[in-house]
């Protein structure tokens, strides 16, 4: 067998339109060649050739356009016989004056001698379709031989042998197997030698399409081991045939008798896909093609060689057609997916496994394992004709590491033009806004940094990976330094070892980079997801994921007050740590510009990790029964969830059975504890991620919570204790855990033994402190965002800051409430007029059952400590670390509640003592117990009788507050608050529902008391509330001896709130002095009738002895506090605001009984009831 190569010669290449697809010539084409003598070219002397040629197959290889076909079909036109009529030769006229008719042969024309002479099997291999299965391209294949068949109007006769007669019948009827199928060329030249006695000229032309065509089909395998028992079948026994013919480019026929010449070339697999791990073979190929000539020598392969493309018209024909191929390859073969797996996905582990596959595929070059690797690459990413590759300018090739930039062409003009011409073709110059991956900042310009090294040992690729990140810190590349032109870099480090790779991304920021916030709405949801699909505003709490990173290996458990954040940061950092499934791959932007992205560090691990996400918040159990389903259904969902991001086929028979019992909430008590351990050990053990688990548990207090309020705690308890132990104790796939609730549970007895297991809690967190509520800094930013007056920030801090977080030896302060902030900002963000709303947003997103329960069964309303909370001041109590459940807590257990609840906060002792300087004079008083006070009072007049009431007085408060500052404070004893105005507010209208529950059905005295103040109806005012009064047992507070106005101060405050005065403010700066309450008339809503009520509180001292109310001196107090009113123009800010009039109240109190006087408008005249109340 010999193979022939055509004309080499640059002139007679003929390129092929770009848009013209290749045709098979037929007769009448060929035909009118012939007879056209300025349009054909005479190659009939390749018919004298073919004859003299001693060997009996003939194999010609020629790039495409090169007459191959058309030589082809002049054979065919010479040779065939007549096979109606041996001696009517219908095609000699076509060859009388062309070259082969002045050749002879010992005397006699060839065309005497050869011209309509022989049997032609002519067989295209080019008109068989593919499909998209095997057996659908054989079916076209039987059709294709069928016709085969009919051309030569087989007759079945007695002369040829039964099996023969028998497959000629099924090839006709179309019956045949695919064993028929490989006879069925030999069996037709047999017969046709057997009928007309002559041997055959076997012409096949693109004999090699239907194997290039399927290259990358699923079929690839079975059709090319059918087309290669096919041939040779054909060719196993040639003594029916005279000559074979066979053409087209022979880059892949492996047939054993069929000789190679080009040694690169070893068989069909290296033109499969995976053939871009190898350079050599493509230029090899281009080569063959006659696209390229070798400079230097005439050899056609032989390494280090000068190429270069033959000719202009070629070069213009590679552009438009390795652009075409590119593009076909890119969309049809799936390599757009692989390629998204940097661009888009950045999935590490698939693009492992990707390369290492290919890699794997052939060995072509033992010795240059860091350039294949590189090579590989390098030819991947070039098939995406919207990205440019830019190679170093210069680089060593001994060193042990490749570099490469791949760039969206829109933003290839930053980098000046610095890239690789070969991969700049028909590039488009779209306007960087259209780019595909920048969803929440479309000005923001990205590069994908490539850098692969080289390490001699398995167990150091995870190191080299690293190392290839840590190379080339400043981003310098070919004198440029990338951070001033982009604004992200993603950087793959790859590091190579034999057939072996790892893979690590990071994302890096620009130097002018900044987070462009563009929210107009806020969000007090739980849901990261949120903010960034309808792009609300974010407080960035970040910082978190930077301190989980840096510790690592730890279960946490986190407590906070509920709505402080803890869902909504357990749902930011699943986002940023879980890796993406394959539909929702396109979220590599969600973390740009904040806290966590500014250590490139950081983001090697985000979209990496497996996330299991537990959240109990809303169990509403009744029965253990339920509880049970409850939980096998959020265990149940997880496994669904997780099953969808796996290839499950590749557990084990037995995992995938115990997964699908679980997934159908099937298992077992003993398999539901250890479900999510299982869950673990499945993700990791078949390195579906090559990162541990990240376990996450929501709320997991409410479930247990719920299980001691409806009775079957202790049941349920040991679940959840087991089913915790399994997922955190001794689970080797777990990178870490964070659980969270509102209290601590004594969470830490079920990880006994556990050296990692950390609390950070209110009481302490030197970890998390500022990542729960608002800080000072974070409230001044969105409060510029939404531009809401930086005026208001000394209303806000009143009525929403205030909470502490115990952090090392010292308190993290001025925390605001989040939830309540995010409302305010909601409610306000739209005004232009200041007059800025305030509500008790976190209050009354909640239920107050806790609240409620502990001020009616510890008789809270009069509990002096919990008074003088309400009064603002600090007080030392005893807080537990950890909470019992209990059906009613004792009164030192109440601040544990309280406090996690997020009803009180913690202070320290600088502020303390300063609390305890400034205290109220008349609170010191109030506070201090009878007994104490007495006896002190009784020494003091007896040692130092000479000294007045007020220097008594003095002397017993000094001595107080001495004591105060002096206590010891022991072991679990803190200093603790109300936090603000918001909670003050939730206690008093607690307060008042208690106290109204006391007065039971005197609830009238409430409203006419306060209907009297609007209607200035003083005889009203004045028997309501004495009789109000007397609703309360002498046993409260209000009826000890020495009470003070600030006493009833609160009375009336819970009076007004109970009744819900619109407007109502207590204890104002206006004028030279703070009044004690003031609202408006709402029975004057005239704007020009507005009226204003000023209400002053005084109390009456007790005389020695005395046991009925002095109404003098109750008289001399009302007045007193009207001239206050009047003389400190208490009125002025409300006169300011538009308001008229102004009534002014003088209330004075002894004991449970109390006088109230009025005056209107600053006259002289003094109302007040007509007779004394009794």
């Amino acid at each position: 067998m010999k193979r022939s190569n055509e004309n080499e010669n640059e002139n007679d290449f003929r390129s092929e339109n770009n848009e013209k697809k290749r045709k098979i010539i037929d007769e009448n084409e060929l035909i009118k060649k012939f007879l056209c003598s300025n349009f054909y070219i005479d190659k009939t002397l390749l018919i004298k050739d073919f004859i003299e040629e001693i060997s009996s197959i003939i194999c010609v290889t020629a790039p495409s356009g090169y007459g191959k076909t058309v030589n082809l079909n002049m054979l065919r036109y010479f040779f065939e016989m007549n096979y109606e009529d041996e001696n009517n030769n219908k095609n000699k006229k076509f060859f009388e004056k062309l070259n082969i008719a002045k050749e002879t042969k010992d005397g006699e024309s060839y065309i005497d001698l050869y011209q309509g002479k022989f049997p032609v099997v002519y067989i295209n291999f080019d008109v068989i379709l593919l499909e998209e299965s095997f057996d659908e391209t054989i079916e076209n294949f039987k059709s294709f031989i069928q016709s085969l068949y009919n051309k030569y109007n087989i007759i079945i006769d007695n002369n040829i042998k039964i099996y023969e007669k028998e497959m000629i019948k099924k090839i006709l009827d179309l019956n045949v197997n695919i064993n028929n199928l490989v006879v069925s060329i030999s069996i037709l030249c047999k017969y046709l030698y057997n009928t007309f006695k002559k041997k055959i000229i076997l012409l096949i032309d693109n004999y090699d399409s239907l194997i290039l065509n399927s290259l990358n089909t699923t079929y690839f395998d079975k059709l090319y081991s059918f087309h290669q028992k096919l041939l040779t079948n054909i060719f196993e026994n040639d003594s029916y045939i005279f000559k074979s013919f066979i053409t087209d480019m022979d880059y892949l026929l492996q047939n054993g008798f069929i000789e190679k010449s080009i040694p690169k070339l070893l068989n069909f697999k290296m033109l499969k896909k995976e053939y871009i791990n190898n350079r050599d073979i493509i230029w090899t190929l281009l080569i063959k093609y006659g696209y390229l000539i070798i400079a230097d020598n005439d050899n056609i392969i032989s390494n280090n060689n000068k190429l270069k493309i033959r000719n202009k018209e070629i070069k213009e024909f590679i552009k438009i057609k390795f652009s075409n191929w590119k593009n076909n390859f890119y969309k049809y073969f799936k390599y757009s997916e692989i390629i998204d797996l940097f661009i888009k996905n950045y999935d590490e582990e698939k693009i492992q496994e990707f390369l290492e596959n290919s890699i794997n595929k052939e060995n072509y070059s033992s010795n240059e394992d860091l350039n294949n690797w590189y090579a590989l690459i390098y030819s991947l990413l070039s098939l995406n004709n919207k990205y440019v590759i830019v190679t170093k300018n210069k680089y060593d090739e001994k060193d042990n590491i490749r570099e490469l930039l791949y760039v969206h062409k829109d933003y290839l003009d930053r980098l000046n033009n610095n890239c690789d011409n070969n991969n700049n073709s028909n590039s488009n110059n779209s306007n960087e806004s259209n780019k595909k991956n920048d969803q929440s900042n479309p000005d923001l310009s990205e590069i994908f940094y490539i850098t692969i090294n080289i390490v001699h040992k398995e167990d150091k690729i995870k190191e080299g990976c690293i190392q290839a990140l840590d190379d080339n810190e400043k981003f310098l590349f070919n004198g440029l330094e990338l951070k001033n032109i982009y604004d992200k870099i993603i950087k793959f480090g790859i590091s190579v070892c034999g057939k072996k790779c790892g893979v690590i991304y990071e994302i890096n920021y620009g130097n002018k980079f900044e987070r462009k916030e563009m929210a107009t709405e806020v969000y007090s949801g739980e849901n990261y997801d949120d903010f960034y699909q309808k792009k609300y505003y974010f407080i960035d709490k970040t910082k978190m994921i930077n301190k989980l990173i840096e510790k690592g290996n730890v279960v946490y458990l986190i407590t906070r007050p509920r709505r402080f954040g803890k869902s909504l940061n357990l749902s930011m950092i699943q986002e940023f740590f879980e890796k993406p499934s394959k539909e929702n791959n396109e979220r590599n932007d969600v973390f740009d510009g904040f806290e966590v992205s500014k250590d490139r560090k950081n983001m090697r691990e985000f979209h990496k990790y497996p996330v299991i996400y537990l959240n109990f918040k809303d169990n509403e159990s009744k029965t253990y029964e339920s509880a049970l389903i409850y939980l096998k259904s959020k265990i149940s969902s997880q496994f669904k969830y997780q099953r969808e991001k796996i290839d499950f086929k590749k557990l084990s028979t037995s995992d995938q059975k115990l997964w699908n019992k679980i997934e159908n909430e099937e298992e077992d008590m003993n398999k539901l504890n250890e479900s999510i351990h299982f869950l673990c050990q499945c993700l990791i053990k078949k390195k579906f991620y090559k990162r541990k688990c990240i376990v996450l548990i929501d709320e997991y207090d409410k479930i247990l919570i719920n299980s001691f309020e409806n009775g079957y705690y202790e049941a349920f308890n040991g679940i959840i204790k087991s089913l915790f132990s399994n997922i955190f104790k001794g689970n080797k796939n777990l990178y870490f855990g964070i659980i969270t609730g509102c209290l601590d549970l004594g969470l830490k007895s079920f990880f006994s033994g556990v050296n990692n297991f950390r609390e950070y809690t209110l009481l302490s967190d030197d970890l998390f402190y500022d990542c729960y509520g608002v800080t000072e800094s974070e409230l001044k930013k969105i409060l510029s965002h939404f531009k809401i007056s930086s005026e208001e920030i000394n209303k806000i801090q009143k009525e929403y800051d205030g909470y502490s977080c115990r952090n090392g030896n010292g308190i993290f302060k001025n925390l605001y409430n989040p939830y309540s902030i995010i409302e305010f900002i909601d409610d306000n963000k739209n005004r232009k007029d200041n007059n800025y709303l305030f509500e008790n947003y976190w209050y009354n997103s909640g239920s107050d059952i806790v609240l409620n329960n502990i001020i009616k069964e510890n008789e809270f309303s009069f509990e002096k400590d919990f008074l003088s909370l309400l009064y603002g001041n600090i007080i030392v109590v005893t807080i537990n670390k950890v909470l019992t459940l209990k059906k009613k807590y004792k009164k030192d257990e109440v601040w544990t509640v309280l406090l996690h609840s997020g009803y009180i906060t913690l202070s320290d002792k600088e502020e303390y003592e300063q609390n305890v300087k400034k205290m109220d004079d008349q609170i010191v008083k109030l506070l201090k117990k009878e007994s104490e006070l007495n006896e002190k009072e009784s020494k003091l007049n007896e040692k130092e009788s000479e000294l007045n009431e007020n220097e008594n007085d003095k002397e017993l408060i000094k001595n107080y507050k001495n004591d105060l500052l002096n206590k010891h404070r022991e072991k679990d004893m803190y200093y603790i608050k109300i936090p603000n105005n918001e909670i003050l507010s939730c206690f008093i209208a607690k307060l008042q529902e208690d106290l109204n529950d006391q007065i039971k059905d005197n609830n009238n005295y409430i409203n006419d008391f306060i209907n009297g103040l609007f209607n200035k109806n003083i005889e009203a005012i004045n028997s309501n509330l004495n009789n109000y009064l007397k609703c309360f047992s002498e046993y409260h507070l209000f009826a000890r001896k020495n009470e003070y106005e600030n006493v009833y101060q609160v009375l009336l405050m819970q009076m007004f709130l109970f009744y819900k005065v619109y407007g109502l403010t207590a204890e104002e700066s206006s004028g030279s002095g703070r009044y004690d309450f003031g609202f408006p008339n709402k029975k004057k809503k005239n704007e020009n009738e507005k009226e204003y009520i000023l209400i002053e509180v005084k109390s009456c001292k007790s005389k020695k002895d005395q046991t009925e109310p002095d109404h003098n001196q109750l008289h001399k107090e009302c007045e007193n506090a009207i001239k206050q009113i009047i003389n400190k123009n208490y009125k002025m800010k409300h006169e300011n605001n538009g308001y008229k009039t102004f009534i002014n109240y003088g209330i004075a109190f002894w004991r449970k009984y109390c006088r109230i006087e009025m005056n209107i408008s600053d006259n002289n005249k003094i109302i007040g009831p007509s007779k004394p109340f009794e």
